[in-house]
């Protein structure tokens, strides 16, 4: 009897060996022992398939096992190399992967097969197709050559389940690249596969995971079983994972295949590849959901360094130089070409898709050359030419066209890579080399020139003369027709203008000739206008070539009558990192290079040595006429100049003193040397002082004049002098005769305590007469209220109006003199500083609604709001600023009646400050009384006969100014006023 625990045993064992061992022939071996011990047969055997001549299918034994004492078969010649053909039954029955589990008869399968059987002494036996990709690949066969026991459904079940891995096996070590990226093939042996087998509950959390779940993530099968299933992904997945599994429900899904990166122990992550499918009751219920977690992290990553292999590739293809191209073998079809080739001037899409575009575009005189050489390619497999191309924009191109072939395996050229470099400008230099005998004699003159110049500079200090001698050498070395070399400076303004060294005389007239031309010639031409070709190198201080000037935009053309510029080149003059000059030249018959500025860069770096020199001349020739006028000044002041200037000693002791000192105190300086103020003066306040401690030392000193005896009173400011150290070696002191000053002084300070009694006077007057006014004033209005009411009951109409009017006329009358005393009482207030700030936080908006509604009402519809969106609140006085607004819109509505469109008010936002505008188009103020319009009691011209204080605009200057802001006003007579307030958010 067959033991099917042991065999499944086996089996397991033999999964666990299959799966760890590299190649398939070390494991075969070992799996026929342990499936041989297991099922207690003879022989265990594995054969396999393979086609013959004439694509016959013909099978092999390959390996063996057998049993203790029985005799091997592997090297019986009959079982090596048989077609099927010879046991058609047997080879039927495999081949639709049926298990053949017989005794052996003559019958079932046929006499020649049971011959070859029965020479083997075989009684029982098992065949097991093997199948590889769904082929017939061989077959595992059991003998048992002691008794004729056959196995049961479920061990030949289990045994054919083995042989199908064992197919799969081979099948995935034969296409490993391929398994390696999909990964789903699943083993039915759960704990040696290499995927993760996991089941969830109909919840979806973990019900079962398999061993590789610990191998993977590291975390215990234990510690995860019972868990969420997306908690186990990152929480960026989670949400989509769980859109997914909702399909299951929905029935939109039978399986769901997603990527996402796993969590793994170490607090990392792991990409992975997540198939799953569910489970039905009876019923047709979801009970549960399988899947696998196949490890992609490798071909994640692969895949990475792949996309990142493939732009790097992309990037060296775009930035080398070249031009990389691919050719069928025929040269017929372009199968690539970089973008470089735009570069050349040529359009890609044609070179690409045009038929023998790239000799079409070769130089007429170089193609022969171009076609011999193709030739050589063809036959050699190596081009390698030098050659024109005329581009798409007609430029001629040279070109070095290198370019190998690829072969095949029978020496047919399939493929030809190549590149172009573009060589144009070395081969421009290589032409230029030619002649280069004649430019070093060229350029010798030329360093001989700047030599000449800088001698004639320091010998002669007339260097126009060399200067022009080396421009024009440096014409003729570039080719140029005219030129300039020139000194970059600035103005006030801080902006560059050329000043000329030397200019080509190109005068376009006689006046030109004369005014401009030679009248500038040797103090140097300027040029300020930089909307021009050599103004833009002033401002980029950078080489600026332009061979094509007349379509040049930053060109802005030339005077009337000028030569033509054709060509231009600017070549910055440099010493270190200071912009110093500037060469310019025009007309070259060739193109301007940047080999013309290799060539000229001695003669540069000369120039710039020449420049500075120049500078550091004429600075000094400044410090020595600043210093010959300083001292001619000093000598000016001091021997004509009323103040004492003298030098004092540390000691105080006179060094030097000017000659006005006989003429302020009746001293000569000869009595003064050697001694000091107290010795001559008798004065001690200077002595007394520590001027050590102080820069600046001032006061005021009594003197008596040696003469006269009369008392003088001198200003003495003394300031030490220090040398480079910052150390005071000597004391210089200036005096200056004040006696007249501080006599007026004197009067001042009595005539200012006068003043203040006479404004403590007048604020007493103004208190008091606003009060002894207002009493009467008071009376008057109420009796002339009294009198209109008795008026009401006079039945004579005429004396009735007439009465009403003088009344009225009262009551204006009444109200101006009111305004007059009112505004006193708040200009004397504020002069008194009693005027107390009261900040609130207000809608700025809202508050110039308010006082046009409160204070206009009847002109509230035709005052014209301009507010912004953003209402601000703002900290500032609404009582003050009330009062402010008020006057300025009551002026703006009185002096505009007859004004076709009505006042304004603006509000402005800035940074800092807002801006609040009271227009008006009314009557405007004259020019002359502009600069009286905000002092007291004024009033314009042209307002006479309109009722007003003269007080309104002073008040609300004053206040503006409180509130830290200001006020001013542009106007035009009879064409209105505008009245700008400019305050700060915080007053």
């Amino acid at each position: 009897m067959i033991n099917s625990e042991a065999i499944l045993k086996a089996i397991g064992e033999a999964y666990f060996i299959l799966q760890s061992k590299d190649k398939i022939k070390e494991a075969i071996p070992l799996i026929l022992k342990l499936l041989g011990e297991a099922t207690h047969v003879d022989r265990v055997y594995i054969f396999q398939n393979y086609k013959g001549e004439n694509e016959e299918l013909h099978f092999s034994q390959k390996y063996e096992w057998v049993a203790e004492g029985v005799t091997p078969q592997i090297d019986f010649e009959e079982l090596q190399n048989v077609p099927w053909s010879v046991f058609p039954i047997v080879a039927e029955k495999l081949a639709r992967n049926q298990v053949i589990n017989e005794v052996l008869t003559e019958e079932s399968n046929g006499k020649d097969f049971y011959d070859t059987m029965s020479e083997q002494g075989i009684l029982s036996f098992l065949f097991i197709p093997i199948m590889v990709d769904h082929k017939f690949w061989g077959f595992l066969g059991f003998d048992n050559c002691s008794s004729k026991n056959i196995y049961s459904a479920e061990q030949a079940a289990a045994l054919h389940a083995f042989a199908s891995t064992l197919g799969y096996t081979i099948l995935s070590k034969r296409q490993k690249k391929r398994i390696l990226k999909a990964k789903e093939v699943y083993s039915f042996l759960i704990n040696n596969v290499n995927e993760v087998i996991f089941k969830l509950d109909s919840e979806c959390n973990w019900l079962f995971i398999n061993k590789q779940w610990d191998r993977l993530t590291k975390f215990s099968v234990k510690s995860t079983l019972g868990n969420a299933f997306k908690s186990a992904f990152k929480e960026k997945y989670r949400e989509e994972i769980c859109r997914l599994i909702n399909q299951f429900y929905s029935g939109e899904s039978k399986q769901i295949t997603f990527e996402a990166e796993l969590l793994l122990k170490n607090k990392s992550t792991k990409w992975v590849k997540v198939q799953a499918s569910p489970q039905f009751d009876a019923s047709n219920v979801i009970v549960a959901i399988t899947g696998s977690i196949i490890d992609i992290n490798r071909e994640k990553e692969v895949l990475a360094k792949l996309e990142e292999s493939v732009e790097q590739t992309n990037a060296v293809i775009n930035s080398v130089k070249d031009t990389l191209y691919t050719f069928s073998g025929d040269l017929k079809k372009v199968l690539f070409v970089s973008k470089n080739i735009e570069v050349l001037g040529i359009d890609k899409e044609k070179y690409t898709n045009i038929e023998d575009y790239w000799l079409e575009i070769v130089h007429v005189e170089d193609k022969e050359f171009v076609q011999e050489e193709v030739k050589k390619l063809l036959s050699e497999g190596v081009f390698d030419a030098v050659y024109r191309i005329i581009n798409d924009f007609g430029k001629e191109v040279w070109i070095q066209d290198k370019a190998w072939a690829v072969r095949d395996n029978k020496n047919k050229i399939v493929k030809i890579h190549g590149r172009y470099t573009d060589i144009t400008e070395l081969k421009s230099k290589e032409l230029k080399l030619k002649s280069s005998e004649d430019s070093l004699r060229k350029l010798n003159d030329l360093l001989q020139a700047v030599n000449d110049t800088q001698l004639s500079f320091h010998l002669d200090k007339d260097f126009q003369i060399p200067l022009y001698t080396l421009l024009t050498k440096i014409l003729e070395i570039t080719g140029s027709k005219f030129g300039f070399i020139g000194e970059i400076l600035f103005d006030e303004n801080n902006s560059p203008f050329l000043k000329t060294h030397s200019i080509t005389n190109i005068a376009w007239s006689a006046e030109s000739e004369k005014f401009f031309f030679e009248d500038n010639y040797r103090s140097g031409l300027e040029f300020r206008n930089l909307d021009t070709l050599f103004g833009r190198s002033i401002i980029s201080g950078e080489l600026l070539i332009s061979n094509d000037v007349k379509n040049d935009s930053r060109a802005t053309g030339t005077p009337k009558g000028h030569p033509a510029i054709e060509k231009y080149m600017g070549v910055p003059v440099y010493k270190g990192e200071e912009f110093l000059g500037l060469m310019g030249f025009a007309n070259k018959d060739a193109d301007y290079t940047e080999t013309d500025v290799e060539i000229l860069q001695p003669l540069i770096a000369g120039y710039a040595n020449l420049i500075k020199s120049i500078r550091a001349q004429k600075q000094k020739q400044e410090a020595e006429r600043l210093r010959f006028q300083s001292d001619e000044m000093y000598r000016l002041l001091s021997e004509n100049t009323g103040d004492v200037i003298a030098l004092h000693a540390l000691d105080l002791k006179f060094e030097y003193v000017s000659p006005s000192i006989y003429k302020v105190l009746g001293y000569t300086p000869q009595e003064c040397i050697g001694k000091t103020p107290v010795e001559l003066f008798g004065v001690t306040q200077v002595e007394e002082t520590d001027l050590s401690k102080d820069n600046h030392f001032s006061t005021v000193m009594t003197h008596v004049h040696k003469l006269t005896g009369k008392p003088i009173a001198l200003e003495t400011i003394i300031i030490p002098v220090l040398d480079e150290k910052g150390k005071a070696y000597s004391y210089m002191a200036t005096s200056r005769d004040v006696t007249e000053r501080e006599a007026v002084l004197k009067e001042l300070k009595e005539s200012l305590s006068r003043e203040q009694e006479l404004n403590q006077l007048k604020s007493r007057f103004i208190s008091m007469t606003s009060h002894e006014f207002r009493t009467p004033l008071a009376t008057i209005m109420s009796s002339t209220e009294i009198l209109e009411i008795l008026l009401n009951n006079l039945e004579d109409d005429t004396i009735k109006n007439r009465t009403i009017t003088h009344l009225g006329r009262i009551n204006n009358q009444i109200q101006r003199l009111t305004g007059v005393i009112a505004d006193l009482l708040v200009l004397e207030k504020n002069a008194q500083d009693k005027i107390v700030i009261s900040k609130e936080q207000v809608s700025i908006n809202q508050f110039l609604k308010n006082i046009v509604d409160h204070y206009f009402p009847n002109n509230t519809k035709n005052i014209k709001l301009n507010l912004p969106k953003e209402d601000r609140i703002i900290n500032l006085d609404p009582s003050i600023l009330s009062h402010v607004m008020n006057n300025l819109i009551d002026n703006a509505i009185k002096y505009s009646k007859q004004a076709k469109e009505y006042p304004e008010i603006s509000l402005k936002y800035t940074n800092d400050t807002y801006q609040i505008i009271v227009k008006d188009y009314g009557l405007g103020i004259p020019t002359e009384d502009k600069k009286y319009i905000f002092g007291s009691f004024f009033r314009a011209k042209n307002v006479n006969t309109i009722k007003g204080t003269g007080l309104g605009l002073n008040i609300v200057k004053e206040f503006i100014e409180k509130l830290g802001g200001e006020i001013h006003f542009e106007s035009e007579e009879n064409q209105g006023t505008e009245f700008i307030i400019t305050l700060p958010y915080e007053h």
